[in-house]
């Protein structure tokens, strides 16, 4: 049976054996972040209106050079993807393993406008290595689905 998360206007159905990571104060409650068994994560995060794509993604490939070596990008479209979306693969390597990390850019739901009406985006992040990667793709894609697919 899966799991459920419901929060700041979405509802998501994720792996029973995935856990939700509790949140820091500082982290406030406008994301979630979901533990793979494997060491993997998802981070689902609410961005302003204010936040531009092109200066998020640039942000985060300041950070990920910053903290490893060889970091590669290539912009993808995915499947069921608006045409408003922005997703960008990063692979770099870390403890001798390759690690890939997707993020992706979507408008906001209108539920998620309703109780936030400064939301803009929803900034997903899948990060794994990349055996873990390949092995839990599907359920990230599912997890974007239920975003776009909420009213």
């Amino acid at each position: 049976m899966p799991a459920t998360f419901e929060g700041f206007g979405v509802r998501l159905m994720y792996p029973e054996n995935w856990t939700l990571a509790p949140r820091g104060d500082d982290e406030g409650d406008q994301g979630a972040t979901l533990d793979l068994p494997s060491g993997g994560f998802v981070s689902i995060e609410i961005l302003p209106i204010t936040r531009v794509d092109e200066e998020v993604l640039a942000e985060i490939d300041a950070m990920l050079r910053e903290n490893y070596n060889g970091v590669e990008s290539e912009l993808l479209h995915l499947e069921g993807a608006e045409e408003t979306e922005h997703a960008v693969d990063f692979s770099f390597y870390h403890l001798d393993l390759v690690v890939l990390s997707r993020v992706v850019l979507i408008d906001a739901p209108a539920s998620t406008r309703d109780q936030m009406p400064i939301a803009g985006r929803v900034l997903a992040q899948f990060q794994a290595e990349s055996r873990d990667f390949d092995e839990n793709e599907m359920v990230f894609s599912a997890l974007l689905k239920q975003i776009r697919d909420t009213p």
